[in-house]
Order: structure tokens, then sequence, then C-alpha cells
């Protein structure tokens, strides 16, 4: 048991949940690139006020439901961080539809809007 509790056994396994924690950003990032597609077809706004409030009531409640040791505050901060990158996907998105209608598409930099 000791063992299952070193440091190193400890930091092995945050590298395991890190991986995980990527790989569910990533999907989520999908998700999010599809949604800026289709808010561009439809002329709706990136930003969704009512909705990013929505999603943030959600992680609170299930980070409560969880009794770990984030709190509200962190638990918002963390996800106002991955609503701000989704956002600045699909900003990106409608600039480079925008652009590749008139057949000049920006140089994907990397950098957001």
């Amino acid at each position: 048991m000791a063992a299952e509790l070193s440091v190193e056994a400890l930091r092995a396994e945050i590298d395991q949940i890190d991986e995980v924690i990527v790989r569910l950003l990533d999907s989520r990032a999908r998700c999010a690139y599809a949604i800026g597609r289709v808010k561009h077809a439809e002329g709706r706004p990136v930003y969704e006020p009512s909705r990013e409030a929505s999603v943030l009531a959600h992680v609170r409640d299930v980070n409560r439901s969880l009794g770990g040791p984030l709190d509200d505050e962190a638990i918002v901060r963390l996800f106002e961080r991955v609503i701000d990158e989704a956002r600045r996907i699909q900003r990106v998105e409608a600039m480079r539809t925008e652009h590749s209608g008139r057949g000049d598409a920006p140089a994907a930099t990397g950098q957001g809007a």
C-alpha cells in the first residue's frame, strides 16, 4: 500500500489522468468547432451568454455532487478558460469560412481572435 502512495506512483497516476483530460478537451474542442460552423451558417453570434451561464451552472452542480477539493470558484475559473478556447475556435472557424468563400483563407497561426 505504501508504494501505491509514493510521490512517483501518484505522479504516474496524474500523468494518466492528464492524458484522459487532454483527450476529453480535444473531443470538446471538436464539438465547439462544429458548433461554430453551424452558428456561422445560421448567422448566430459566437458569444451566447445564456449558454455559457448554463454550462457554468451545470459544472458547478456536478462539482458539488462530487464533494471533492475543488470549490465552486475553482471549477468556474477552469471552465471559463475552456469556454474561452471554445469561443476562440468558433471565431477562427467563422473567419476561415468567410475568407474561404472569397478564396483567400488566412493561414492558421494558432492565435486567438
